[in-house]
């Protein structure tokens, strides 16, 4: 009876570790959604324009909100994503959240544009009125996000895809 458990439990013991690899690279992706989520809200709720940078050298998916200007006595002026020169600026943004994705266990992320090419670096800014602008070099200018922006997480060992879409409304959602 002991025999038989042991074989079971050998039998059984390769597609539990996948299955946790799997999940590990589904929480990733489901992340991944939440910052993006995150960023947009808190974009609309504060009145102010909110970054995410990922950068594929690093891993890191980076939230940074502008800073709101007074101008006035009770007069709150929204900082859009063209007015800040430099996202990386303490003076003009401050950072949120940071979500670290190079030491997740044999999890690959890749950032695809809308036509499908892969992208090296990717800031996506949303306002204050729920747009959203995107551009693939730090140095360049926002344009509109135009199609589903796509941050696929692989599984390297299993092969397993969670892909996250970040459409022109901003609202990112995991595909399945």
């Amino acid at each position: 009876m002991v025999v038989l458990i042991g074989i079971l439990a050998a039998a059984a013991s390769p597609s539990f570790v996948s299955g946790m690899r799997d999940r590990r690279v589904n929480r990733a992706a489901m992340e991944i959604s939440g910052i993006y989520r995150l960023a947009r809200y808190q974009a609309i709720g504060r009145g102010a324009a909110v970054l995410v940078r990922w950068t594929a050298s690093t891993g890191a998916f980076q939230v940074r909100q502008a800073h709101v200007d007074n101008i006035a006595a009770g007069s709150l002026i929204a900082t859009s994503c063209l007015s800040v020169t430099n996202w990386m600026d303490p003076a003009q943004t401050e950072p949120v959240t940071t979500l670290q994705t190079e030491g997740i266990e044999l999890a690959a992320m890749q950032l695809l544009d809308p036509t499908g090419a892969a992208s090296d670096n990717a800031d996506v800014c949303f306002t204050p009125r729920g747009r959203t602008f995107v551009r693939y070099n730090p140095a360049g200018t926002f344009a509109p996000l135009l199609g589903a922006l796509r941050v696929n997480v692989t599984n390297t060992r299993t092969g397993l895809l969670r892909s996250v879409f970040v459409p022109p409304n901003g609202v990112a959602r995991l595909g399945l």
